[in-house]
């Protein structure tokens, strides 16, 4: 597997990051990013598990002495580019959602790992498209997110929260 996180020298090849999957939770930032004063939020298409691909929120694991709001900014660079910042001042947080290996009913899950996740909303500024991991960059209105049955990982639940606490906060 190419690394296309930025990680530098804490990139882990994959037979060592699968040893440390089994063993132990990993922490994670998610962001649904907001596009400036437009009305509208987007998400990543990705590949999820076992050949399958959804809807995603941008993210992934937090580095080594890497503080959340860094890992956020890192996230999105490397997921839609160097021409998008994130506003940090915006940042708003939607709560610390856990991804199970093991399927349960009304859970989030991931097969490849246990993930915790400390997930924001946020507006982003400047020109976004797929990079990495994203396959694609869509963009929805505030008020019409994707049906559930399009996100992978079950991130539709996170989203949902996420839109109502973001315009429960920011519109009016």
């Amino acid at each position: 597997m190419q690394e296309h996180t930025n990680a530098g020298d804490q990139w882990i090849p994959e037979q060592d990051y699968r040893f440390i999957c089994a063993r132990v939770p990993i922490v994670c930032v998610d962001l649904l990013p907001v596009i400036g004063a437009t009305g509208r939020f987007g998400l990543i298409t990705r590949d999820t598990y076992d050949g399958g691909r959804g809807l995603n929120l941008v993210g992934g694991r937090v580095l080594l002495d890497e503080s959340l709001l860094d890992a956020v900014e890192r996230h999105v660079e490397v997921t839609l580019g160097t021409a998008v910042a994130v506003a940090l001042p915006s940042l708003t947080m939607v709560g610390v959602y856990q991804y199970y290996r093991e399927a349960r009913p009304g859970e989030l899950h991931d097969p490849r790992k246990n993930a915790v996740s400390v997930t924001y909303a946020g507006i982003i500024q400047g020109d976004a498209h797929a990079y990495g991991e994203a396959l694609a960059f869509h963009t929805f209105e505030l008020e019409s997110p994707p049906e559930l049955s399009a996100f992978g990982f079950g991130q539709g639940k996170v989203v949902y929260e996420a839109l109502a606490r973001w315009r429960r906060l920011h519109v009016s």
